[in-house]
């Protein structure tokens, strides 16, 4: 039994830590709405003109226009690339998934500068679209994500046994694979393609070294705007903040609708 003074310390631990973390969040909030904030405690003003010179921005929606294209182009062909290989090592072949294991943590070994360097080397007396390089870079760099969030999500059930019933009972490989795989690992693919979408979303290294000022994300705008403004810097860290979070809603309500749908059609 956990007595009473053990719950109030792990309570009081709890709100410490929840209050560091998120103590920064509230103060940058704060300073994006502020007019002065220097030397007191709380903010001189509170204005909305950094919000409005922002928004106004053209610079500002090419950035975010960018930044949610390579999000939204690295978690396809993430997802594309990868749950076919993950689907073969827990249905057909379990032996190989020590060695995928491996190759999943190399992304983790490789420097954005060492890696950036490589692909200069490599492709730049080939005629591949820099774009195109970067997507795919971004890719393999989030390959530990993908394959860990689908990988947990095959260990419930015996995929093995379900998906063999369906071609014993005539789906063909495609079919079987859409009606009774990806409905049984939903959750993990989700999580694959949320964890993606904000690291490619949010990816500076890469983008700022390979592109440069030729594909200004908001990554990279938001550190020129750090060295310029400051209140301009908070108001785009809300933003991209804010955006996140909006994305993350949308997707949780999208899976929701969509799998409640489905099991009602099945119900019915």
């Amino acid at each position: 039994m956990v007595s009473k003074k053990e719950k109030i310390a792990a309570r009081f631990i709890m709100t410490v830590l929840i209050i560091y973390l998120i103590a920064p969040i509230i103060a940058t909030i704060i300073y994006s709405f502020s007019t002065v904030w220097v030397k007191t405690i709380l903010p001189e003003g509170i204005t909305i003109k950094w919000y409005l010179q922002l928004v106004s921005n053209s610079d500002f929606g090419t950035a975010l226009l960018r930044s949610l294209l390579l999000g939204v182009l690295t978690t396809l062909i993430s997802l594309a690339c990868f749950l076919p290989v993950v689907f073969y090592a827990n249905v057909y072949n379990p032996k190989i998934k020590s060695k995928l294991h491996f190759i999943t943590v190399l992304p983790f070994t490789i420097p954005g500068i060492i890696l950036v360097t490589g692909l200069i080397r490599v492709y730049s007396a080939i005629p591949v679209p820099k774009l195109l390089i970067l997507i795919l870079a971004i890719s393999l760099l989030s390959l530990p994500l993908t394959y860990q969030s689908l990988d947990n999500a095959f260990i419930a059930r015996n995929f093995r046994a379900m998906f063999e019933q369906a071609l014993v009972l005539g789906d063909r490989t495609v079919e079987a694979f859409l009606k009774v795989i990806v409905p049984n690992i939903r959750v993990g693919i989700f999580i694959s393609m949320l964890l993606t979408f904000t690291s490619a979303f949010g990816e500076y290294v890469l983008t700022n070294l390979l592109l440069g000022g030729n594909f200004e994300t908001l990554k990279v705008y938001m550190y020129r705007l750090m060295q310029s403004n400051g209140q301009a810097s908070s108001v785009l860290t809300t933003i991209y903040f804010l955006f996140l979070i909006l994305v993350s809603t949308i997707m949780i309500f999208s899976m929701k609708h969509y799998w409640g749908k489905k099991s009602l059609s099945k119900k019915g």
